[in-house]
Formats: structure tokens, sequence, C-alpha cells
């Protein structure tokens, strides 16, 4: 048993393939030991790695410097307040345009925010357990508060909302509101 290694301290040999680490034998090392290669894999991984992955990473860590150098704060974008649609004219399609823009914007971020506030009161529920109802009261007040302000100004437009549907909606809630008082005081 003496070509095995069992005698007096010696390790034994090391194996060149263990299956625990099995993605070992696919490795490719570029100027480094790659006897562990089948034949196949000798001549293809090189091919491939010069080919292919030297060329695309060297441009990709270019791209990543040049990038690093200007950096470009994307999520920072800062759009200007435009003249909401009561006030564009009615053949200024331009401002219409720009209202339009304007509002799908401010629904984004109320979408956000109503998501934001529906997490905080659900991950508030999941610590609480049981005792949800007195120690989130406060999140579910602000929820239904956020919930019920969307469903003001967005509820019933459907999913092709634009400013000028919104613009109707709110015409004819305030007119329910006056025709409401009217009759309130009749």
């Amino acid at each position: 048993m003496a070509d095995q290694g069992d005698e007096g301290g010696e390790n034994p040999p090391k194996k060149k393939f263990d299956i625990a680490n099995w993605t070992d034998a696919y490795d490719y090392h570029p100027g480094g030991d790659n006897s562990h290669l089948n034949p196949f894999f000798k001549v293809a991984w090189p091919i491939f790695y010069y080919a292919v992955d030297a060329p695309v990473t060297a441009i990709h860590d270019w791209i990543d410097r040049q990038r690093k150098k200007n950096p470009y704060p994307y999520y920072h974008r800062k759009f200007r307040r435009v003249p909401g649609i009561e006030e564009c004219d009615f053949n200024d399609q331009v401002c219409i345009f720009e209202a339009d823009q304007q509002f799908k914007r401010d629904h984004a971020v109320d979408q956000e925010i109503l998501r934001l506030t529906r997490n905080d009161f659900t991950r508030c529920c999941f610590e609480e357990g049981d005792s949800q109802w007195v120690n989130c009261r406060h999140l579910k007040d602000r929820y239904e508060t956020t919930q019920n302000a969307y469903d003001i100004k967005y509820g019933d437009l459907g999913f092709h909302a634009t400013v000028f549907k919104a613009f109707m909606k709110q015409k004819h809630r305030m007119i329910e509101e006056r025709r409401a008082a009217e009759k309130e005081q009749a």
C-alpha cells in the first residue's frame, strides 16, 4: 500500500478530479496548470478565452472606466413643473402634451407612495402578529388616507388615464359637491 500513501505520515496523492469540486474540472487558467482538462478542452478553452472572453472583458472594463470618469446621476433627474391642463389653450398641443407627461409622472409618484405606505403597513402586520390592531394602527390610518386620496384623484380613470380625463373627473366632482352644498342649504 506504499503507492497509495498510507504509511508513515505521507499525504495520499492528490486526485485530479473530486466530485465535490466538479466545476474545477472545467476551469481554464491562462498560462497556468491546465493538466486537469481533457484534450478537447485543452484546445477549446484557450481559443474561447483569447478570441471571445479576453476582448469582451477588456471592452467591458474600458467602458466601466469611462463611465466612472463621468458619472451621470440618471435617477436624480429633475423635471420642471409645467402648467396644468387648465392653463393651456385649447389648440396648444405642446402645452397639452407637457401637461399630460407631468400628469403621468405625478401618477407614477403617487403609485409609488401608495405602494410604500402599503408595504410599511403589511410589514408592520407581519412583525407584530396578533397585536397588529394596536401597534400598526397609525400605519393603517396613513395607508387608508393615502388610498382615499389616490382614489379621489385617479379612481375610475382606467388604464389609459390622461390629464384631460382627470381634469374632466375633477370638474364633475366639483359640480357634484356644489350641487350637494346647494341641496343642504335649501
